[in-house]
């Protein structure tokens, strides 16, 4: 069993990487859920047609005070996987308003 300052650590660490990456936005994939996208900033995205565009909030990440070993992520998106360049097709979908995920079930995230 590990220990939970393990948890702890690993928690901090994908908060730092989300703080300091240069991306816009970060993958995270969650054993049972799969790949999920977290928007670092505010995100707009306009089509040719200047009436129509897609707003994407930015997410935020916090680590539970309560139990380190959980991390709290605010909009947190998936891609769409039928997603082709036009104006009615979103790129990303918001799949939770809030998703609070333990540490040990985040595989990996770049």
């Amino acid at each position: 069993m590990m220990s939970m300052t393990y948890h702890a650590n690993k928690a901090e660490t994908i908060l730092n990487y989300f703080k300091t990456c240069t991306n816009p936005t970060i993958e995270i994939y969650v054993e049972g859920i799969g790949w999920l996208i977290l928007m670092r900033d505010n995100i707009e995205i306009v089509s040719d047609n200047w009436f129509s565009s897609t707003k994407f909030i930015a997410s935020e990440i916090e680590i539970s005070e309560e139990t380190p070993a959980i991390i709290s992520c605010k909009n947190v998106y998936k891609k769409n996987a039928t997603y082709n360049e036009n104006a009615n097709n979103s790129k990303y979908n918001l799949h939770f308003d809030v998703l609070n995920i333990f540490t040990d079930q985040i595989v990996a995230y770049f």
